[in-house]
């Protein structure tokens, strides 16, 4: 076994996007990266690469997760942080498409974090570690036709379980909570479609993709920031619990309004 010089950072779904652009931030600050993705052939340009190690990497496998940690033990050593970043989104009636595909987004979003690291569990003890989790703005407020902010809400609800118990170990977590960042998912809302045919709910679900569409922030910040933003989250000295930046107003005002307030203003809206 060789043992790194350099700390080690983990980041899963770095294959592009955010991951990619939290990866070489972190790499550009002297770590060494060990960049995952499900779609291991958007690795190519780092494969081989001095201060990359790469995998392929399906956050909701335990058996995947169990592999990447043997290969960082194996061929690094040592692993000082986790940037729990993999994250599937989807715009569906929640109630009225399969299942499966809310499995999915909780599978991903919610227990890939705990999957990953219970797999590199004595590596960041060793360590004594962070992990961080990439939650969402999004995250206090439970919109129609979309499993993404319940998935994140859950995630944050878990991070503060695995802070408390991996606090015993001198182990941090902490939750960061992104505004809109300028990416695939966010340059892509505009074509938002039902995807179940004769839906019960298609006449609703066209109201909502309408305002989705209308209310996008046109301000996005730039995965080169939200990457310098989630490297100082790791890094701070302080050990924040949550960590926030760009977050919208309109959402911090939202997420206080009482449920049936909410329940009424929504309903009202998408049956109109």
């Amino acid at each position: 076994m060789s043992t790194s010089e350099k700390p080690v950072v983990l980041v899963t779904g770095a294959g592009q996007g955010i991951g990619r652009a939290i990866a070489n931030h972190f790499h550009d600050q002297g770590y060494h990266v060990v960049a995952t993705d499900y779609n291991d052939a958007l690795f190519e340009d780092l494969k081989g690469k001095e201060g990359y190690t790469t995998a392929k990497h399906n956050v909701a496998s335990i058996d995947d997760a169990a592999a990447v940690a043997a290969k960082i033990q194996s061929e690094l050593g040592r692993l000082d942080v986790i940037i729990n970043n993999a994250g599937i989104n989807a715009y569906l009636p929640v109630v009225e498409a399969p299942p499966q595909r809310t499995i999915d987004g909780f599978m991903v979003n919610t227990l890939g974090p705990l999957i990953v690291t219970n797999a590199c569990l004595d590596l960041l003890i060793a360590s004594k570690g962070t992990v961080v989790n990439i939650s969402s703005e999004s995250a206090p407020l439970r919109t129609p036709f979309q499993f993404y902010q319940s998935t994140k809400k859950a995630l944050e609800c878990l991070s503060d379980v695995m802070r408390r118990e991996l606090g015993v170990h001198d182990v941090h977590v902490v939750i960061v909570r992104p505004g809109t960042i300028r990416t695939d998912m966010t340059d892509t809302s505009k074509l938002v479609t039902n995807p179940v045919e004769n839906s019960r709910f298609a006449k609703a679900f066209d109201v909502f993709a309408q305002q989705l569409s209308a209310q996008m922030p046109s301000k996005k910040l730039s995965v080169a920031d939200a990457a310098e933003q989630t490297f100082l989250a790791a890094t701070d000295p302080s050990k924040p619990v949550l960590y926030t930046y760009s977050n919208l107003l309109k959402f911090k005002i939202m997420a206080r309004l009482p449920a049936k307030f909410l329940d009424k203003q929504v309903i009202k809206m998408l049956k109109a």
